[in-house]
């Protein structure tokens, strides 16, 4: 089994070589549109699906709205429940970031300078160099403002990656060839029952988190999930009333994958000066 994640800057042609290294491997890609797909199948609604892309939140929703946690935790539970699979080639969508501790997993940037995009972009688009760099820079801002964002970190870091290619020394046929012959290895294609468990249930909890935070219980609520296995849901922590409990724990249950939920929340009613 393979488990692949492609990071590639705008106008590199990396959706090219991740497309090409699927078909070599036999395994599915998942794209903006496998992605959506996957997370339809999964439950998730097609209004939510709205948040899920590589595009940081707007001051507005950052700042008074719960949509970016939200849609954070909705495409993480989709990004695990690929990798649930053991195998797949996922491009974009921080999916490197939220497989780093995936150890089974390979994770890939295709880079080429800016420059060197601009006139390549320029030449397919048929627009003018100028135009094409200032895409190039557009679409890259965009990109580094979303993992920023996200996850607090540069997406140009080759420390959150096992192999950086760049495009302007080697040809798309040899970065093929390079990602190819590493998924090939025992290291990347060795993945463990208890790893691929640990995606199962990180996905799980990703899902209730959205759900409880799409609820708004987040506002009246202290509390941790924990996801025991076996679809099974535990919660713990403090809450202000009974009816509050009981409805939590009936939006959780709705969530697709929870067969069981308990609690151990203490209920804490609100007490007001006089």
């Amino acid at each position: 089994m393979s488990l692949i994640t492609i990071t590639s800057s705008f106008g590199s042609g990396g959706e090219k070589i991740a497309k090409e290294v699927s078909e070599q491997l036999g395994i599915e890609l998942y794209d903006d549109h496998k992605i959506q797909e996957r997370a339809l199948s999964m439950g998730i609604t097609s209004k939510d699906l709205a948040g899920i892309d590589e595009k940081a939140p707007r001051l507005f929703d950052r700042l008074f709205t719960n949509k970016p946690t939200l849609y954070l935790d909705l495409l993480g539970s989709v990004i695990f429940d690929i990798a649930s699979e053991g195998e797949g080639l996922i491009v974009g969508h921080g999916a490197q970031v939220f497989l780093e501790d995936f150890h089974c997993a390979l994770h890939v940037l295709i880079h080429t300078p800016e420059e060197t995009r601009g006139k390549w972009l320029s030449k397919e688009q048929d627009i003018t160099e100028e135009a094409a760099i200032q895409l190039v820079h557009k679409m890259d801002k965009r990109l580094k403002d979303f993992v920023q964002y996200a996850f607090n970190r540069d997406w140009k870091d080759s420390s959150g990656y096992d192999l950086v290619i760049n495009l302007e020394k080697l040809s798309p046929d040899w970065a093929v060839k390079l990602i190819l012959n590493l998924a090939g290895s025992e290291e990347i294609k060795t993945c463990s029952l208890k790893a691929v468990e640990e995606m199962e249930s990180s996905s799980l909890k990703r899902k209730v988190d959205a759900a409880i935070i799409k609820s708004n219980f987040s506002d009246f609520y202290t509390s941790f999930v924990e996801i025991t296995g076996g679809g099974k849901v535990h919660l713990s922590g403090v809450i202000y009333s009974k009816e509050e409990l009981e409805e939590m724990i009936k939006v959780i249950k709705s969530v697709p994958g929870v067969n069981e939920v308990t609690s151990e929340i203490v209920i804490m009613p609100i007490s007001y000066d006089t």
